[in-house]
């Protein structure tokens, strides 16, 4: 697990591990929160102070091994509580209710038909237990309660126990649950819940199935949507607006635009013609497709007619648009709509204009013409996000108070949001001081401290205590922690979550597998197996892990095409240098039918990765999800390789167009990077241009594609002209851009001159280190490198010793991992059995009820 862990100590750690869920006795202090879990064992975290450092020693009782842990009487951090005689399994999750109620719960879930009946009779015996299931409002509040646990399967038992014991629901009963699951984001709950609705009270409504369609929506099961449609007629049940505008938005989501203009013709057909809160509809989800200009005039228009919160939704949405092209001057003029004093997003000289952009005659933004919207916490989480990858914290400060003086309460979104802009300052101390104020123990907080090594927290910048805990605050916080303490201080992250009912999101496993990609260098197919493991614990896998497993793929297929470094293209123009590249055949990793995801990847062509990634392509296409315009970027940068005259890239980009989908500054960057790889300058110069004709500025990353071409061939004063232009322009450089410039005098053996380039631009991206002036070319570039903070110039080749050390270490996380699949799922059937029976023994009437029989 440790690089310096010897076998002793490994043993320990897979120990630790293994014996998550057996019996453990413990002595030194204890915390006081519950958890699902018997210990977190720290020995795994490396370098982890002293002060937290756990210590084991084996203990011998009858024929079975166990371990004993002792803490240090200065140690703040053994997670665990002492085991309670019926609830150490449900820690909080008993809210108001006896823990006996949920003991029964659980026993009737996971129990058999024989089981079933004899709890059923129990509970019939037993007054105290039946008065929960035998009144409907009691029974649904009851359903509602378990629908908030971190078990939602609990609502349904309880609902089928109730009907059993002659309670009769109605369909009411049912939406209140199915909303109460939907606060969780319990969607895979819901469609069964909607198919108990039917068979407890005959038939289902309009608003069940309407919750089970938007169920399929947030589980991506668009697959589904067809099904869900036709129980409307099977029912003769007619479908609502809201159900079309459901499927309108499934179709906009999954970037089938063709579908959606169907789903309009058949609301139109249904007697729902097209009116204002569809266009607000329309704007909130057509993000995924790109900036359209019409559909914001549109729902611009509807602000009129449609209620406050969908209108700062759909200003939210407007927005977010205009910043995710860079396009500050147009989302400032939207951001007057919220009355939002001191706000400056117009923080450029040079502002993207984007061609067709909402114009100010047709909605002039003066005092008197704008329709003044609320502000929610969505909209300060949007714009922190922003200011804080923009490295502007003094925006981010004038949110704060502007949020408090808009009466916005925030929630477990802004709370995630300052975590990440705090970190990005480098004021981990107040990241810290937020997350440990809701978590609301004193031990917790210190241990989280010393892992992300900060000694003093400070006040947090506002009162976040009532704010729920949730998994966003995890995530905002597991980037850093795996920066600092590797994947040791991902287990610890996940072990906290673990003990406070947190389950991890589909964004926490990009987040882990974006770490193993970019710092452990982990292979495409490590990465595929571990997503493959994790994701089982949650609903299903999402086109953001399949794209950080292409990008892993694409990048080494790019060195076997082009090698690596400055003496791959130096080797071309020097008769002493050897080439490190190999011949074209045989070097394709990946066949280009894999990006093609609604086709299911039915190519017979077996490339290096085809195999491992089929599966995942699968269980996608069978789910009916659609590839987006990032899968198209990176599909765009493999044809380049592929046929160097990029005809099958443009057909790629013309059929996406087709589509509906607006291409992105990305897919004329992979056009600009393919046609300067085959050295045809000329044409990359007119795609740059083509890009800033449709509305995107040119950034550095184009400038540098063109500086790199230029090297390539040869031409290093071309180079210099198109970064002088770069820098005419106003775009600063960066390691990158300087790096290609470097290399473009390398290649031709002007060492001196790429040099003093190294020397004299160093400034422009970090200060220079006065004991590097009499290094080398090589020691420079090598430092100049360094500088960059994804240090993706430092990757190397593993070792065997090394991918042995990564093995293991990724082992011991899915180990971690599936730690959640026991929380998630219910414990073992004889001790629910048994709990149940002495919950029902401990009322002394129901002993003399049995004595009298």
């Amino acid at each position: 697990m440790l690089r310096t862990a010897g076998r002793i100590r490994r043993q320990h750690i897979k120990q630790a591990f293994l014996s998550i869920e057996k019996e453990k006795s413990y002595r030194g202090e204890v915390s006081a929160f519950p958890s699902s879990h018997t210990c977190i064992h720290l020995s795994c975290i490396s370098q982890m102070p002293q002060a937290i450092a756990v210590h084991s020693r084996h203990a011998l009782d009858g024929n079975q091994a166990t371990h004993t842990y002792s803490t240090p009487s200065n140690a703040h951090v053994s997670l665990t509580t002492p085991r309670p005689s019926i609830s150490r399994w449900l820690g909080t999750d008993c809210g108001r209710y006896p823990s006996g109620v949920m003991v029964m719960v659980d026993a009737f879930t996971c129990g058999t038909n024989k089981q079933r009946k004899r709890i059923l009779r129990e509970i019939q015996e037993c007054p105290a237990a039946r008065g929960y299931f035998v009144h409907r409002e009691t029974s649904r509040q009851l359903a509602q309660a378990m629908a908030l646990t971190t078990l939602p399967c609990r609502a349904h038992s309880v609902m089928i126990i109730a009907h059993r014991l002659g309670c009769r629901f109605k369909s009411n009963h049912f939406e209140s649950v199915a909303y109460h699951l939907s606060l969780r984001e319990h969607w895979s709950s819901v469609p069964l819940l909607v198919t108990l609705a039917r068979h407890h009270c005959g038939r289902a409504t309009a608003r069940l199935l309407n919750w089970k369609l938007r169920a399929f929506i947030e589980c991506r099961r668009f697959d589904q949507l067809n099904y869900a449609m036709t129980e409307f007629i099977r029912d003769n049940i007619k479908p609502t607006r809201r159900t079309f505008h459901l499927l309108l938005s499934a179709h906009l989501r999954n970037q089938d635009l063709d579908a959606a203009k169907r789903a309009i013709q058949m609301m139109e057909n249904a007697g729902f013609p097209v009116d204002a809160s569809t266009h607000a509809l329309i704007s909130t989800v057509y993000r995924s497709l790109g900036l359209d200009t019409q559909v914001h005039t549109r729902a611009l228009d509807a602000l009129h007619s449609i209620d406050s919160r969908m209108a700062t939704r759909v200003l939210n949405s407007i927005i977010q648009h205009f910043l995710d092209v860079g396009d500050e001057l147009g989302a400032a003029q939207y951001i007057l709509y919220f009355g939002l004093t001191g706000v400056d997003v117009h923080l450029r000289t040079n502002i993207t204009e984007v061609v067709g952009a909402y114009p100010p005659t047709r909605h002039p933004t003066g005092p008197a013409n704008i329709v003044r919207v609320n502000p929610d916490a969505a909209t300060f989480t949007m714009l922190i996000d922003y200011f804080a990858n923009k490295r502007h914290f003094t925006q981010v400060r004038n949110l704060l108070t502007q949020l408090a003086e808009a009466g916005v309460k925030p929630d477990s979104g802004v709370v995630a949001s300052l975590i990440r802009a705090f970190i990005l300052n480098c004021r981990d101390d107040l990241a810290m001081s937020l997350l440990t104020s809701i978590l609301h123990s004193d031990d917790l907080a210190r241990a989280l401290c010393d892992l992300m090594g900060v000694k003093v927290v400070p006040e947090p910048p506002f009162d976040a205590r009532d704010i729920p805990l949730a998994v966003h605050t995890f995530n905002a916080i597991l980037g850093r922690a795996m920066e600092l303490r590797g994947l040791s201080g991902a287990r610890f992250i996940f072990r906290v979550m673990r003990a406070r009912g947190i389950t991890p999101s589909l964004t926490t496993i990009e987040i882990f597998l974006d770490y193993l990609d970019r710092t452990e260098n982990a292979t495409p197919r490590q990465l595929i197996r571990i997503l493959r493991s994790m994701s089982t614990t949650i609903s299903g896998l999402t086109l953001r892990h399949l794209h950080i497993i292409l990008r892993s793929i694409l990048r080494r297929e790019k060195y076997l095409f082009h090698g690596s470094g400055w003496n791959a293209t130096a080797s071309r123009f020097s008769p002493i240098r050897e080439s490190t590249s190999a011949y074209r055949q045989g070097r394709i990793l990946l066949d280009s039918d894999t990006f093609n995801i609604d086709g299911g990847a039915k190519s017979r062509r077996q490339f290096t990765y085809d195999s491992s990634l089929r599966p995942i392509v699968l269980s996608l296409s069978r789910r009916g999800i659609r590839g987006d315009r990032a899968t198209i970027a990176m599909r765009l940068r493999h044809e380049s390789m592929l046929d160097p005259s990029l005809d099958t890239a443009r057909d790629v980009l013309r059929h996406m167009v087709d589509q509906g989908m607006h291409p992105n500054q990305y897919h004329y960057v992979a056009l600009m990077d393919g046609y300067a790889k085959d050295g045809n300058m000329r044409v990359a110069e007119q795609i740059m241009r083509a890009a800033r004709d449709a509305g995107f500025k040119p950034e550095v990353v184009m400038y540098t594609v063109l500086i790199t071409g230029y090297g390539r061939q040869g031409k290093p004063e071309l180079a210099m002209r198109a970064f002088r232009r770069m820098v005419s322009a106003g775009i600063a450089p960066d390691v990158p851009a300087i790096d290609a410039l470097a290399h473009a005098y390398f290649v031709l053996g002007a060492y001196k001159v790429a040099r003093r380039i190294l020397l004299q631009l160093w400034t422009q991206v970090r200060p220079f280190q006065h004991e590097l002036q009499s290094a080398t070319l090589k020691q420079l570039a090598t430092a100049f490198r360094a500088s960059r903070g994804d240090q993706a110039s430092q990757r190397q080749p593993l070792t065997k010793h090394q991918q042995r050390l990564l093995n293991c270490k990724i082992r011991g996380f899915q180990r971690e991992w599936k730690q959640l699949e026991l929380q998630r799922g219910p414990r073992s059937l004889s001790g629910r059995l048994d709990g149940c029976r002495a919950w029902l023994l401990d009322r002394s009437w129901y002993n003399l009820a049995k004595h009298r029989v």
